[in-house]
């Protein structure tokens, strides 16, 4: 049984109520993704627990975070850990879906960020709320990318993490969006292992995307690489949290 909660150096995940747990994949785009600048403003799209949410505040001075949860009960385990953490001046969370809440949104973003359901046409769990925060017939990756043009500035950015081999998709669909690729990182789970999540940045202007690669463990278990320990190193207490 997953735990009722995780610390963080700064900031504590509550999660008994929330869909989908802290998880790897959260950790890594949070952690990853370009932030703005000060004045800036983010849209965390399915936040969850609030985790990637939480992870961007800490990572930023002066940048208001926006955070969307379709899931009430989730949505509310967000709003407790906002409240209780340092950044609860400037990080809130509604509860909404992401094509309703970009058909009436009038604010543009420096950044949209998320960690998207990416199960497409397999099998159910009998609970509504883990089939929502797990399957794409929720938020498509068409519908991401289609109500984030209309949330960009000139230079905004859209982050995400998705499977390895939703990569290809991805690529196609942000040419119908006149998006480009500006930065990628495929990961392993381990030396000699498949690639198994790509995390992708897009932006709406033109320019060279930077490729990279990086590897979680060393090829033991719970022995993580310099490359993971050191982006994770602000927010894991230490590697027996990992």
């Amino acid at each position: 049984m997953p735990n009722t909660w995780f610390q963080f150096k700064q900031f504590t995940i509550q999660q008994e109520r929330a869909a989908m747990k802290v998880g790897t994949d959260g950790v890594l785009l949070g952690a990853w993704a370009s932030v703005p600048l000060p004045g800036g403003r983010v849209l965390d799209v399915g936040t969850g627990t609030g985790l990637i949410a939480l992870m961007i505040a800490q990572r930023t001075v002066d940048v208001v975070v926006d955070a969307l949860e379709i899931d009430p009960s989730s949505a509310m385990q967000a709003k407790e850990n906002f409240r209780n953490s340092p950044w609860r001046d400037r990080i809130s969370c509604m509860h909404s879906s992401y094509q309703e809440y970009t058909a009436r949104c009038k604010t543009r973003y420096d950044l949209i960020i998320c960690n998207p359901p990416f199960f497409s046409a397999s099998s159910k769990t009998p609970y509504k709320e883990k089939n929502l925060a797990r399957h794409d017939d929720s938020l498509s990756l068409d519908d991401l990318f289609k109500g984030a043009v209309g949330l960009m500035k000139k230079n905004s950015l859209i982050s995400l993490i998705l499977p390895f081999h939703k990569e290809a998709q991805a690529l196609e669909l942000i040419r119908e969006h006149k998006l480009y690729c500006s930065r990628l990182t495929r990961v392993k789970p381990a030396p000699g292992k498949p690639l198994k999540r790509v995390l992708m940045e897009f932006t709406n202007m033109p320019g060279d995307c930077r490729e990279a690669e990086m590897i979680i463990e060393t090829g033991l278990r719970h022995r993580y690489s310099e490359a993971f320990k050191n982006l994770v190193k602000d927010f894991y207490l230490g590697e027996g949290d990992w």
